[in-house]
């Protein structure tokens, strides 16, 4: 849970504010907690100009993506503000960049690929990483991801340990006992800089476009 301070802001960084807060949620299925930190003046707001948003949030549903918690720093972004609209106060001119990280707990990982939007990435794990149909568990231990097939009735399932690394802008999965690798389809619009997992966490760094 984030601490609240007294505000010192202006009252237009403060609509600003609550607009962007209002627009992310309306982007998101769910989040818990929610706290935004802008770098602007009144003259930029003024002009439709805010230098950088950081975004800290916690518990966030994004496209059926499950994250724990989620960290972004954006580019300087172009904005519309309509004081007269109760509804959208705030709109952008054209789009943006985000950098930062999230976390995704092994339970995100799994609500995920079980989840209708995201089930071909179970698929893809059970084929790719485990040469089988479907994939039956999904856990992380001692920082290792171990995974596990559904059993069929002419062999047992198949099990196999991996460890996560960023290589060319996506995830690549290392099988620790065998010489095997693959890499997770990604959209071009994400660039996953850097991915370990540690204390039990996925945790990932990212560059990500904002489509207004």
């Amino acid at each position: 849970m984030f601490n609240k301070l007294p505000s010192t802001k202006g009252v237009l960084t403060q609509i600003v504010e609550v607009g962007l807060e209002v627009w992310l949620r309306s982007q998101c299925e769910s989040i818990n907690e929610v706290k935004l930190e802008l770098t602007t003046t009144t003259l930029q707001l003024l002009s439709g100009r805010l230098s950088r948003a950081k975004l800290l949030a916690e518990k966030v549903t994004f496209k059926g993506l499950l994250l724990d918690k989620v960290e972004l720093t954006s580019s300087p972004i172009s904005l519309k503000i309509n004081l007269s609209d109760q509804n959208q106060k705030i709109s952008f001119r054209e789009g943006f960049q985000v950098q930062g990280s999230i976390s995704l707990l092994s339970q995100n990982i799994k609500d995920i690929i079980l989840s209708p939007q995201w089930e071909w990435i179970g698929e893809w794990m059970a084929n790719k990483l485990l040469e089988s149909k479907r994939l039956e568990s999904l856990v992380i231990k001692n920082d290792i991801l171990e995974l596990r097939a559904q059993a069929t009735d002419l062999e047992e399932p198949k099990v196999g340990s991996f460890i996560i690394e960023a290589i060319s802008g996506t995830l690549m999965f290392k099988n620790i006992c065998k010489e095997k690798t693959a890499m997770l389809p990604m959209d071009q619009a994400i660039h996953i800089d850097h991915a370990i997992i540690q204390d039990g966490i996925l945790h990932i760094s990212v560059n990500a476009g904002v489509s207004p």
